[in-house]
């Protein structure tokens, strides 16, 4: 349960950085493509060694982690994208909706415990994910003009369901060992080969310049952003059942996320977002206590 909760923790921590990334104006792109290369810097230090392993294409695990590590590039700016052109709480929404994949495939394809309290959970979760992510200021000021609009949130939900789906299933089928940290670092370095090759061409073309604050962003959010992946797979390979762990740790992150967006950036806490946290503390306990 504490590799759980830290790894929620870790997660909110990452909404925090991107906050401030907004505060700060730094290059989203540039900071990710240097939280990346930081992943498998952490993994290094980690591991005391090189924790690429040297027969790379051979190991089972080596498609997922080539696609993921594209998808998980690509999925950050999209997010990004999204959050410009529809608004925090549609974008939020979307991306925290993909809970239901992973979870839906641990009790459909896996025949995992699907008892009344855990469906409730599910259900009450998603619930709880839109009454949190609501906002009516912000909705109101970024209402959506046109309906090609939504191909953002759908491609940020679809993306988020595969990268969701695809740890599950990797963990599920048995091809990485525990704590297996090979997988987590290569994932990440192709992750930020993609984004560093993309980054050149835009260097060239000069479309963008690097800037300090930028690299200093992709630190401060790469460290966190290892160990977020790194200990959800731990929370798997111990014995959680899927669709345990990805609802409760996608809602236990809006709520802590919902946290310090009080404290930290004095956000405003109407009785919407209050019903969120209830129903959110009471996802988590019927989905943990189905198990």
């Amino acid at each position: 349960m504490l590799i759980l909760f830290t790894c929620i923790l870790l997660n909110s921590l990452i909404g925090v950085v991107f906050k401030l990334f907004e505060r700060y104006k730094v290059d989203n792109f540039q900071a990710i493509v240097v939280n990346y290369l930081v992943c498998v810097l952490t993994a290094a230090v980690v591991s005391n060694g090189n924790p690429i392993p040297p027969n790379l294409t051979s190991q089972p695990w080596f498609g997922f982690a080539l696609g993921l590590g594209v998808l998980f590039i690509i999925i950050f700016n999209l997010f990004a994208l999204t959050v410009q052109k529809t608004g925090i709480m549609v974008s939020t929404i979307f991306q925290k909706m993909s809970l239901v994949a992973p979870a839906l495939i641990a009790i459909l394809v896996y025949q995992e415990s699907s008892g009344v309290l855990k469906w409730v959970g599910i259900g009450i979760s998603l619930l709880a994910i839109v009454l949190l992510s609501y906002n009516a200021e912000t909705e109101n000021k970024n209402s959506i003009q046109s309906h090609h609009l939504w191909i953002y949130p759908m491609l940020t939900f679809i993306g988020s369901c595969i990268i969701d789906s695809s740890i599950f299933l990797v963990q599920k089928n048995n091809l990485v060992d525990e704590g297996d940290i090979g997988f987590v670092a290569s994932l990440f370095l192709f992750a930020g080969v993609t984004g560093f090759i993309i980054l050149c061409f835009r260097l060239v073309q000069k479309q963008t310049n690097i800037k300090i604050k930028n690299i200093i962003a992709g630190v401060c959010l790469g460290i966190p952003n290892f160990f977020s992946i790194y200990l959800l797979l731990l929370a798997l390979q111990q014995g959680w059942e899927g669709s345990v762990v990805f609802p409760v740790n996608n809602v236990g992150v809006l709520v802590l996320a919902a946290f310090f967006g009080i404290v930290l950036f004095s956000e405003k806490l109407n009785r919407i977002k209050l019903a969120g946290f209830v129903l959110s503390l009471l996802a988590i306990f019927f989905i943990t206590y189905s198990s």
